[in-house]
This record gives C-alpha cells, sequence and structure tokens, in this order.
C-alpha cells in the first residue's frame, strides 16, 4: 500500500523565511519614489498607518517639498481615530490645512470635481489584513 504524506505548504519554505532579513516596506524607500512625485499635484489616500519610518506620509512628503492637494480618507478617517461605520465628512488637516475628503459612506469614490486638480494619487496603507475589507475598498 502507498502512504501519501502531506506536507504543509509553508514547511517548504520555512528555511528560506528564516533566512529573510528584515521587511521594510517600500514607503521607506523614498529615492525609488520621490522623483516620481516632484513637480506634481499630489492626493493621498492614507490613514493613521501612512508612515514613513517614525513619521507620517503627509509630514514626510511636505518636508521634501512634494505639493499635496488632498487627502482621500478611508473608514476610520485620515487619522484612525473614527469608530467602526461611523459617517466622516469632508474637512481640512487641522496642522497642514489640506482639505480631506471621506471616502466612506455614500461617497465611496472620487469624483471628477475631487480629481480635478490632482496629477498623481498615492495610496499607502499599510495594515492590510486587519481591516481587510474596508481598505481594500476603498483602493477599489
Amino acid at each position: 500500500m502507498k502512504y501519501l504524506f502531506m506536507i504543509p505548504f509553508w514547511v517548504l519554505f520555512l528555511p528560506l523565511a528564516l533566512l529573510a532579513q528584515e521587511v521594510m516596506p517600500a514607503a521607506n524607500h523614498p529615492e525609488a519614489y520621490l522623483p516620481s512625485l516632484a513637480g506634481k499635484r499630489v492626493a493621498l489616500a492614507v490613514n493613521q498607518t501612512s508612515q514613513v519610518k517614525e513619521e507620517h506620509l503627509v509630514d514626510f512628503l511636505l518636508k521634501n517639498r512634494i505639493e499635496i492637494v488632498k487627502i482621500f480618507a478611508p473608514e476610520h478617517g485620515f487619522r484612525g481615530d473614527a469608530d467602526a461605520g461611523k459617517h466622516l465628512g469632508d474637512s481640512r488637516d487641522a496642522a497642514t490645512g489640506i482639505e480631506i475628503r471621506s471616502l466612506y459612506g455614500k461617497h465611496k469614490k472620487p469624483t471628477k470635481e475631487d480629481l480635478r486638480g490632482v496629477d498623481i494619487i498615492v495610496f499607502d496603507i499599510q495594515d492590510v489584513g486587519v481591516r481587510f475589507y474596508t481598505y481594500l475598498s476603498t483602493l477599489h
């Protein structure tokens, strides 16, 4: 009689995982993306996880003279402090004065008017897997 052994798929890659170096988000490699943003009017789809090392992406980009014209906020808000399901209206970021457009509730995607004056949108929400449906929905 033949025996069939089943080995979990992850076991095959365990040695590679043990040898792997620290995982670093692409956001921590600004030399790869700052040139693409220079001279552009940038909109950001971000939340509290949008960090470059210990600094929020908004602050980091402003320090690097990137023009941010709008912030699109998912459920839970730009700062991540809103309760699930709470309707958030549009506002301005108190620290920078940048317009924040909510992408939650009836307004689930940017309108043509929202995109007027925007050259590029950067989507940087790093906690995929925690609130996978919420943020995947925002990305779509």
